[in-house]
C-alpha cells in the first residue's frame, strides 16, 4: 500500500492520479500499463511517484483498494456465512448487480478492478500482487464454502476447478458489459447482471439426481 504520506496529498489531486492510473490499468491491464504514461497524465514526476508509491505494483494495488471501496466490491465475509438456502442465491445477485449500478459513473474503475483477473503467473510472484490476487479469490471461494454447505454448489469436483468456472462466466460478462457500456441503459445492465448470476447458478449446482461427475 502507498506511503503514509499519499494521505496528505489533496484530497483532489490524489483522486484525479487514482483516476488517471485506473483508467491506464482498465484499458491496458497491469502488465501493458505505463507508469511513465499516468505520470506524464497526471503532471507528476518520477520522483514524485516513489515519493508515494513503493512501485508500480503498489500504485495498482492502491487503484484496485480505491474502486473496491467505491464500488462497494468488497465480499462481506460474515454476511456469507449467514446466508440460507432460500436466501444465497438472491444475496449472491443483489450483491452482484450492486456494483454494476454505478459501473457507467465509474468505468475505468471497474475495469481496473477487473484488471486483477488478468494479472500473469509472473506478475503474481510479486508479493503484493499475489496477495491481492488471493484476496479478491478468497471472497469468491467463502461463497463458495457456503454454497456447498447449504447443498446449492456441487462438491463433488475441486473448488478451484469452480472457482475458474465463476471467474470464467463473471469475467467474460464483465467483459462484455464495458465493451458495449455506452450502449446499454441501467435496466439492461441490470438484466445482464441477474442472468449472469442465474448462469453461475446453474453452472455450480450439484449434479442431477446426485449424481457424481464421471
Amino acid at each position: 500500500m502507498p506511503f503514509a504520506r499519499f494521505a496528505k496529498m489533496p484530497q483532489e489531486k490524489r483522486e484525479r492520479l487514482l483516476l488517471i492510473a485506473a483508467q491506464e490499468f482498465a484499458a491496458h491491464g497491469y502488465e501493458g500499463a505505463s507508469l511513465n504514461r499516468i505520470l506524464e497524465e497526471a503532471q507528476l514526476g518520477k520522483s514524485s511517484a516513489y515519493y508515494y508509491f513503493e512501485d508500480k505494483a503498489d500504485l495498482f494495488c492502491t487503484v484496485v483498494d480505491y474502486s473496491v471501496r467505491m464500488l462497494h466490491l468488497q465480499p462481506d465475509k460474515d454476511n456469507t456465512m449467514s446466508l440460507t438456502a432460500e436466501t444465497f442465491w438472491p444475496a449472491f445477485a443483489a450483491a452482484h448487480d450492486q456494483p454494476l449500478q454505478h459501473v457507467k459513473e465509474h468505468p475505468a474503475l471497474f475495469g481496473a478492478a477487473r484488471a486483477v483477473d488478468r494479472l500473469t503467473a509472473e506478475s503474481r510472484r510479486h508479493e503484493s500482487l499475489a496477495n491481492l490476487s488471493h484476496y479478491t479469490q478468497e471472497g469468491m471461494g467463502t461463497m463458495i464454502t457456503r454454497g456447498q454447505e447449504l447443498g446449492l454448489i456441487r462438491t463433488d469436483l475441486p473448488q478451484s476447478l469452480l472457482l475458474s468456472w465463476f471467474r470464467a462466466i463473471d469475467g467474460a460478462a464483465d467483459d462484455w458489459l464495458l465493451a458495449h457500456l455506452d450502449e446499454l441503459d441501467q435496466a439492461a445492465i441490470s438484466r445482464i447482471s441477474h442472468a449472469t448470476s442465474a448462469t453461475i447458478a446453474t453452472a455450480l449446482a450439484p449434479p442431477a439426481n446426485g449424481e457424481d461427475a464421471r
